[in-house]
């Protein structure tokens, strides 16, 4: 690895006139691996130092690289929805940069404290409203392939979610104030389950966290009524909510014609042993 301490005069370098003089800065910060973001940010480099082309592509080259090392990390833990957090917090960290101040776990401890201190009562319906109505996240109608819409960084920031990524912060958080909501891997619309007593009720965290009857179900699908107690065959574990959120950012980047990040998404995929997982 290259001495950080010379990173500075190398950065200046980038400007130079000589395109042999570009190449070999380049290939020297390309040699400080997945340190390079950290030594920029530890370094105070500039914004516009990030926005170059080649150093854009070896910033995207590294987190690839990292993300595939820290990938198997999360299939340890013990506890469902720590595997989710921990899934989609590497997916955040992979699109932001490692350097990015603001992390997933913060954003969504702060959701769990403001919500206490506002409510009385921990309660799955109350949650639904203080997440899809008093904060406003809601369903990204006029950006819905966004690959940042699989980011619950971005989605908490921007207030602008698909499906799957509203429901995971609905989940998350609803962990944190002992409430048990669970994912539906409901064909072409995720959507969420919370239990009330005995009684359950499905949430549709797209569409301001409405909670939803059989016909209703149906229309989403199209298709014949669901009986609601039977919609507990679609709950589904962190496994295949991942699954689903990395066949969406295939879909994603395929759109936005970027390959490198479809084969990284495939191959985070396969790891996980599947092939068909739904879209959004």
């Amino acid at each position: 690895m290259p001495d950080p301490k010379q990173l500075p005069y190398r950065l200046k370098l980038l400007d130079d006139d000589s395109l042999l003089v570009r190449e070999i800065v380049l290939k020297e910060l390309a040699s400080f691996g997945p340190a390079l973001e950290e030594e920029l940010a530890r370094q105070g480099a500039s914004p516009h130092i990030y926005r170059i082309p080649a150093i854009q592509t070896i910033l995207e080259d590294q987190n690839r690289i990292w993300v595939k090392k820290r990938w198997s990390t999360w299939f340890r833990l013990k506890e469902d929805r720590q595997r989710l957090e921990a899934a989609l917090n590497l997916i955040a960290q992979f699109q932001n940069g490692k350097s990015y101040p603001v992390k997933l776990k913060s954003l969504l401890d702060e959701l769990a404290r403001e919500y206490d201190s506002t409510y009385k009562n921990r309660d799955a319906r109350v949650l639904s409203n203080f997440l899809f109505k008093v904060k406003r996240l809601e369903g990204a109608r006029s950006d819905y392939y966004n690959a940042l819409s699989s980011n619950l960084v971005h989605v908490i920031e921007e207030k602008r979610g698909i499906p799957i990524s509203l429901a995971c912060i609905y989940i998350l958080v609803g962990h944190r104030l002992g409430l048990n909501i669970r994912g539906v891997n409901f064909p072409g619309h995720f959507l969420a389950r919370a239990s009330i007593g005995k009684r359950k009720i499905i949430v549709d965290c797209f569409n301001g966290g409405r909670f939803l009857d059989e016909g209703e179900l149906a229309k989403l699908k199209n298709a014949v009524p669901i009986v609601i107690d039977h919609i507990t065959r679609l709950e589904c574990d962190a496994r295949t909510i991942i699954g689903r959120v990395l066949r969406n950012l295939i879909n994603a980047y395929h759109r936005a014609n970027n390959e490198a990040n479809v084969r990284c998404m495939g191959d985070l995929l396969k790891t996980l042993g599947m092939e068909d997982v739904s879209l959004e």
